[in-house]
């Protein structure tokens, strides 16, 4: 159950439905801070690793015969084939098509778009490529665009705001972090950030074999002692608290049974509404904390508390 006298040090606090209002009162609505909505080093290299290919496709633009002159470029420097996906806002560069969805049998056409400079087309391959072209409405793009590398830098923009729902939970790492460094360094412990748990095993550390290969959040460890952390944000979309709560109840009686301690820091509005769960967890974990629990100095208190 959890450690109600370290809570009592910061909240007003009896027990443990007072905890779940103080919880609650103290929830962050965001996350995201100013870099979580687009990762611009990634689109710059993403660019970067295809910006020639994209200088070629220039020299269609406004192009008076598109299918004859994307014809010769393509037999001719047949690595821009590559970037024909990117230029549908598609990652992947190998991809099945209907070629008739109207007949009795509707078939497909497998398209490989990894080419090099040194790929020799077949006049098969040549087709496959101009007619995905044609019908896909890509010829389009080089009668009402000045510049690819504009253009795709924009795609790649749009592209990279689909990854931010794997973004969430790194930035809650990053807004953890340097709570953590600041702590562990005063407590004069030591700090591993996305580990497994195997590679405590080097530093002492005894833990469940089915914990081997997964990999923690954070592990903070003094002589024989560690604690596994582990944060995470939930906006309420899509999230299953009752998943949740079971998933770390089983992974803290785990490491407690190796000589482990385990933390959870989570926060977000789906926590507003699901206050069985959260009873449900303080009940059974030790310590539970958001993100201005852990900032309160409960967090610093609850490793001292532990690793001495």
């Amino acid at each position: 159950m959890v450690n109600l006298e370290l809570y009592k040090k910061y909240y007003p606090v009896n027990n443990v439905n007072d905890l779940i209002v103080a919880f609650q009162k103290t929830l962050i609505t965001t996350n995201r801070t100013p870099d979580f909505y687009v990762d611009w080093e990634k689109v710059k290299q993403n660019l970067d690793d295809i910006k020639i290919e994209l200088a070629l496709w220039n020299s269609l633009i406004d192009s008076n015969n598109i299918e004859k002159d994307f014809r010769n470029l393509i037999i001719n420097y047949p690595e821009v084939i590559k970037t024909i996906p990117i230029l549908h806002a598609i990652r992947e560069r190998e991809f099945p098509v209907i070629i008739d969805f109207y007949s009795k049998e509707i078939t497909t056409k497998q398209l490989d778009f990894k080419k090099t400079k040194y790929s020799k087309l077949t006049q098969k391959e040549t087709e496959d490529y101009i007619e995905f072209a044609k019908k896909s409405g890509v010829f389009i793009i080089f009668k009402h665009i000045k510049n690819f590398y504009d253009y795709v830098f924009g795609v790649e923009v749009g592209l990279d705001s689909n990854a931010r729902k794997n973004r969430s939970g790194k930035a809650m790492e990053e807004l953890i972090t340097p709570i953590l460094k600041k702590m562990t360094s005063e407590l004069g412990c030591q700090m591993l950030m996305q580990t497994s748990f195997e590679s405590s095993y080097k530093y002492g550390g005894r833990f469940p074999a089915g914990l081997s290969n997964r990999t923690a959040d954070f592990i903070v460890f003094k002589g024989n002692k560690f604690v596994n952390i582990e944060v995470n944000y939930f906006s309420g979309t899509g999230s299953k608290p009752e998943e949740i709560v079971d998933s770390y109840i089983n992974r803290k009686n785990e490491l407690v049974s190796n000589n482990w301690q385990f933390v959870w820091i989570t926060d977000g509005d789906v926590w507003r509404k699901a206050e069985n769960q959260l009873r449900k967890a303080f009940n059974e974990l030790d310590y539970i904390m958001n993100i201005q629990f852990a900032n309160s100095g409960l967090l610093k208190d609850a490793l001292a508390q532990f690793l001495g």
